[in-house]
């Protein structure tokens, strides 16, 4: 049963997907860069359920980037949340080593362009949640300073999704 979501707590997609849970009452944490870093302060206390990553780092990136990898490593599958497709120039951020990563653990991923019709992603999104069986569901994209409008676009979507993905085994358990 879909119940579970995990991110890295960055503004954007992933501070989108942490209030989006939080909003629907669903179970949520993940990890966070050590000092609970974000690209501007620190991230706010309200996200209690996040776990800081532990480790010697040479510089902030590589905290970052164990975050992404160990989010990815402790969920069933990851959705990546995009502004479009192909990708714009400048996001060069965690995005990419998202998808590079999550392809090298062989887990199930889907990239969503945020510049489709809001029904269609949603629908999208429900039927690869219910064909993948996915309890634990990692969620990323590019930060808000990358791709100003994202975290609005990311939680309309996640309102109007994780609900639908919630019933899609309960429904089928039913019948």
């Amino acid at each position: 049963m879909f119940q579970k979501i995990v991110t890295g707590a960055q503004a954007g997609v992933d501070r989108a997907a942490l209030d989006a849970a939080m909003l629907l009452d669903f179970e949520y944490g993940g990890w966070c860069p050590k000092g609970r870093l974000d690209e501007k302060e620190t991230i706010p206390e309200k996200y209690s359920n996040l776990k800081e990553v532990s480790g010697e780092f040479k510089a902030d990136k590589e905290s970052y980037d164990a975050r992404t990898k160990k989010n990815i490593e402790d969920s069933d599958a990851t959705l990546i949340l995009v502004p479009q497709i192909p990708l714009p120039e400048q996001i060069k951020d965690g995005t990419l080593l998202t998808i590079e990563y999550t392809k090298k653990q062989l887990k199930p991923y889907l990239i969503v362009n945020l510049s489709k019709p809001i029904c269609s992603n949603a629908e999208l999104i429900t039927a690869w949640v219910k064909e993948n069986r996915i309890n634990t569901l990692n969620i990323g994209g590019p930060r808000e300073s990358t791709c100003p409008g994202i975290y609005q676009a990311t939680l309309e979507l996640l309102e109007i999704t994780l609900p639908k993905c919630k019933n899609c085994f309960s429904l089928r358990a039913t019948l």
